[in-house]
């Protein structure tokens, strides 16, 4: 549904604050189409307190009370009259699923979302912004351009893309996704008549892939940014949370996902501009070679 995609596109992210934010242009865009809610949900993420025997933030498994928050899958536009409506962003349409947010997808406020969000996933509170709302990702690693056709859900070609990256069959590093972004940015431009991929453009395709590590990531083979083909699976073909799922104890801001960002983006052999320089937006703009650093032959 295009309103959860819109609203709550928490992939989309960058490195904004709330303190910044223009609440009467904000509302123009997202509090139109949900339940008046006083409550703007900004700054509740619990903090990582150390202590001498605990140091560092880990991660921690999860507990779900399958009384209340079951599974239950529903399919954009299913039951009588479309009643249940799902988003291109399968984190969201998890909490849905979970019941931690409306079950249908409707009638949901920001700070039901922006809760949910943060008791299931822990994302970080900077990154709650009206950026999220107005942004259209260019590439993004499952889903089509909006100008190409459907953008909500699932195209399984790009899904099975993406797990083709993965070298050992069972895990994908950020240099896999990396592979694959630079794949689907190719695509992208060749299908979408009006493709541009400026800095904006880049940090919102490649936080799709960030955000997932930095949500679902695990120590393994390459380090704590180890994703596992499974989990992803579960991710985004059951949009559940995956088995044995452990939560951040830290919340994921902007600046650990930039830094994800900014690897990915160097090893397809580009850099990322902040703040976006004049014109990032313009027509025609592209930032990403066609031929990136990874396939040349001096980098191998």
């Amino acid at each position: 549904m295009r309103t959860i995609a819109l609203v709550f596109l928490w992939l989309t992210t960058v490195s904004s604050y709330p303190r910044g934010i223009d609440w009467d242009y904000a509302i123009k865009y997202h509090q139109q189409v949900l339940q008046v809610d006083d409550d703007r949900g900004f700054g509740l993420n619990e903090p990582f307190i150390p202590t001498p025997y605990h140091i560092l933030p880990e991660k921690k498994p999860f507990y779900i009370d399958e009384s209340v928050n079951y599974y239950e899958r529903h399919f954009n536009g299913s039951e009588k009259d479309g009643e249940y409506r799902r988003s291109s962003c399968p984190a969201v349409n998890a909490l849905a699923n979970r019941g931690y947010i409306n079950r249908s997808g409707r009638n949901i406020t920001y700070a039901e979302l922006a809760h949910a969000v943060r008791k299931v996933w822990n994302f970080g509170d900077d990154n709650d912004d009206l950026v999220q709302y107005v942004i259209n990702c260019p590439a993004a690693p499952t889903r089509n351009d909006r100008a190409v056709g459907d953008n909500i859900n699932l195209n399984m070609t790009l899904f099975e893309s993406l797990l083709s990256f993965s070298k050992d069959g069972e895990t994908l590093s950020l240099e896999d996704m990396a592979e694959h972004h630079h794949l689907r940015h190719n695509q992208s431009k060749a299908e979408n008549p009006g493709f541009v991929f400026g800095n904006q453009g880049a940090i919102c395709s490649l936080a799709q892939y960030t955000n997932m590590v930095g949500v679902l990531g695990k120590f393994g083979k390459h380090g704590r940014t180890t994703l596992f083909i499974d989990d992803v699976k579960t991710f985004y073909l059951d949009e559940d949370i995956p088995r044995n799922y452990e939560r951040r104890e830290a919340p994921h801001y902007s600046p650990e996902s930039n830094a994800m960002i900014d690897r990915m983006s160097h090893h397809v052999g580009y850099t990322i501009q902040r703040p976006f320089p004049a014109g990032d937006q313009d027509p025609g703009r592209d930032i990403c070679p066609m031929k990136a650093r990874f396939q040349r032959d001096e980098c191998n």
